[in-house]
């Protein structure tokens, strides 16, 4: 029995394999270490000497609260990994997802302003379309912008917020989660629960400038083996913070005006656990994501009237399967996205009064993947990939497209005690076709090799240090929007290449003395290249044209520090800190004007950190946020450029537990932007002022 469901397992990863393969057929056909020894004693020596003259002596240390189960996650891992919990978001004084992302060393998140603004990340200069975002382990994925918009999550169900800034460190993994760079949100759905009572959680927001955001979340244990949950949340903002406009030594105070924005989500969840191996797995997914708001637009001067509208639209279903036996691991997913836009500009300058634009995507995804350990220390994985996007609309260029996607991907993992190494190999095909008139853009096909390695230089009960190294080229299409949107796109664009260097270290202590209970230090230093990258530039006074810019160089250092003192037995400090520098320049021709020089929004130096005093009364967050002087256009004109800032914020929180009913009410209130710096993110888009948040969850 056991041997007819491997071989079923097996048979439904080829079947995977060849209906891809077919799909696409039909669609086109395919164009044609004794050093180490030396280095290690030295660290050791080092590391040792320095403990020993600050470590208390053994009869003073805590008890098992403090030991290797301790070590951060994904320390040791051959790529960066950085993570942020749901308990992180109450210690670092975290509001919602976009915030938490702004605690990351290497991202550059971009917001348009308020609540409603759109927000979206990039992460080493290599712009938005090089970042994955997962939802419970598949990628979000919007054909027409290539670019996920943040602000759709809530972080009401978020359990947990990573950042892989060299793709995905899992040796079997969803090819398309290979990115340059992925974002991870996992949310508690994913796990079995303790018994068959109804788990759920119970919160309402109310904030500055009109927020309202109530919630919901119910999660059952069916059986042993299933359950299911669901969520919905509804968010209503008017957005109307005021600003100040300046021109020359003049200046006014006004108020945003047309940025009422309202949200429903709804998600439905199922988990299942399969009795048939170890670690058997089957997850599914409804959700549904409806999003109208009134877009303020730019602020030119004392101009503050703007009467547009969009009208979003996100569903989606998924499927995921996971499977171990023995040395052998299995995957299969499979998601179908729907999306809708449709935006409209009110004004007497068009026939009828109005300008209408609708969207309509469509996406099919299937994904499936084998690992198998050889050895002990010797693993190797397969996986591929296909995706059937489209696009319709009412407009004449972009409508009536589609584009097929086949990826596979090879991999090998050599893993000891001590050593990490993973080789992989991504091929990437593309086709592109167009039922409209007009040329379609092109197809395309690349093979991106990576290969990684992580070193445990040192090792202890009460320290870790790594060192690891990465290499990894990648491959980007333009969107459906850069190749044929209209006065825009251009179906004669290339696809970007990038190269990634990548080398960091991570020291990590506990406990240093009785009071000491955690240090941890990532330093990771890069150097990313990227030919023919897509931006667009303005043709005229009112035209822009999408193009290839050429070459783009970004070097950096990201940061990241955690430090725990236990002060007495029920009070306790958190220190996190992140710093990021990025020098992120354009190395076209020396002839052009952006030769040399900083990319627009890109900041030379950013960071932020938060401190906490954790009590038996309440919880103290004292965070901040910011950023160096940045500018909006590549040729750096005199009138482009965007001041400093930074942001303070505080946060109150306190817990209220109920043994006897297993319940639990948590209070919460935020100052965010307490010193009212007025500052912009992007150019013309002010960022709200002082503002308060007041939170209260009820969990049972």
């Amino acid at each position: 029995m056991k041997l007819c469901t491997k071989s079923l397992a097996w048979c439904v990863l080829i079947a995977t394999h060849l209906y891809i393969y077919v799909l696409l057929k039909k669609s086109q056909p395919p164009s044609t270490f004794q050093l180490n020894n030396i280095l290690d004693r030295l660290l050791s020596l080092l590391l040792t000497s320095w403990l020993s003259l600050t470590t208390a002596p053994p009869d003073s240390l805590g008890t098992a609260e403090v030991t290797a189960t301790r070590r951060l996650t994904g320390i040791a891992t051959t790529q960066p990994v950085q993570r942020i919990t749901q308990t992180d978001l109450t210690t670092r004084g975290v509001t919602d997802i976009a915030d938490a992302l702004r605690r990351l060393a290497g991202i550059n998140l971009r917001d348009y302003g308020g609540a409603g603004g759109l927000k979206t990340v990039s992460v080493r200069g290599l712009g938005a379309g090089h970042t994955a975002v997962t939802y419970d382990g598949l990628a979000v994925n919007d054909s027409r912008q290539g670019q996920i918009d943040l602000g759709q999550f809530s972080s009401d169900r978020l359990e947990a917020l990573s950042l892989q800034t060299m793709g995905s460190t899992q040796l079997l993994s969803p090819v398309r989660n290979l990115a340059a760079a992925v974002v991870g949100i996992e949310t508690p759905w994913n796990k079995a629960l303790n018994d068959n009572s109804w788990h759920g959680k119970v919160a309402l927001r109310q904030a500055s400038f009109g927020t309202y955001a109530p919630s919901v979340a119910l999660q059952k244990q069916l059986t042993r083996t299933t359950a299911i949950g669901g969520a919905a949340d509804y968010f209503v903002a008017q957005n109307n913070y005021p600003f100040v406009v300046k021109n020359g030594v003049a200046s006014e105070h006004l108020h945003r005006n047309n940025s009422r924005m309202q949200t429903v989500t709804t998600e439905l969840n199922l988990h299942q656990t399969l009795m048939a191996g170890n670690g058997g797995e089957l997850m599914a997914k409804a959700y549904f994501h409806h999003n109208y708001r009134h877009l303020p637009g730019m602020v030119y001067f004392y101009v503050n009237e703007n009467n547009e509208r969009l009208l979003e639209q996100v569903a989606f279903g998924q499927v995921r399967w996971q499977q171990r036996w023995g040395r052998l691991q299995l995957m299969a997913a499979t998601k179908h996205n729907w999306q809708t836009s449709q935006y409209t500009d009110i004004g007497g300058q068009y026939p009828g009064g109005a300008l209408h634009q609708n969207y309509w995507q469509r996406e099919t995804y299937v994904t499936a993947g084998a690992a198998y350990a050889f050895t002990p220390w010797l693993s190797a994985a397969y996986a591929t990939d296909g995706a059937f996007a489209s696009l319709n609309s009412n407009q004449l260029n972009d409508n009536h497209v589609k584009r097929d996607t086949w990826l596979q991907s090879l991999s090998a993992e050599v893993h000891t005690a001590r050593l990490t190494v993973q080789a992989r190999g991504i091929f990437h095909q593309y086709w592109n076709m167009k039922q409209a008139e007009g040329p379609s853009a092109r197809n395309a096909q690349r093979i991106t090799p990576s290969l990684s390695a992580s070193w445990l230089a040192l090792r202890s009960q009460k320290v870790w240090f790594y060192a690891r190294a990465s290499y990894k080229e990648g491959f980007r299409m333009p969107t459906f929007t850069e190749s044929y949107y209209y006065h825009l796109g251009s179906t004669s664009l290339q696809p970007e290449l990038t190269r990634q260097v990548s080398m960091g270290l991570t020291l990590q202590a506990t406990p240093l003395v009785s009071w000491w209970r955690l240090f941890a230090i990532t330093a990771d230093g890069y150097f990313n290249q990227v030919k023919d990258r897509i931006v667009s530039v303005p043709y005229n006074l009112f035209v822009w044209r999408t193009i290839n810019m050429g070459r783009v160089r970004a070097a950096g250092l990201d940061v990241s520090l955690q430090s725990e003192w236990q002060l007495a037995r029920q009070h306790k400090l958190l220190l996190a800190m992140n710093y990021s520098w990025q020098r992120c320049r354009d190395f076209t021709s020396a002839s052009e004007s952006t030769w040399h020089k900083q990319l627009a929004y890109t900041p030379e130096h950013s960071g932020g950190g938060s401190f906490t005093w954790q009590n038996p009364w309440l919880w103290v967050v004292i965070h901040t946020t910011w950023a160096s002087r940045r500018w909006c256009s590549n040729n750096h004109l005199p009138t482009t450029d965007l001041p400093a800032y930074s942001e303070w914020g505080f946060s109150l929180s306190r817990s209220l537990h109920f043994k006897r009913s297993g319940t639990q009410l948590n209070l919460r209130a935020d100052l965010v932007n307490a010193f009212d710096h007025r500052y912009e993110v992007i150019a013309k888009y002010p960022m709200p002022g002082r503002a308060y948040k007041l939170e209260a969850n009820f969990t049972f």
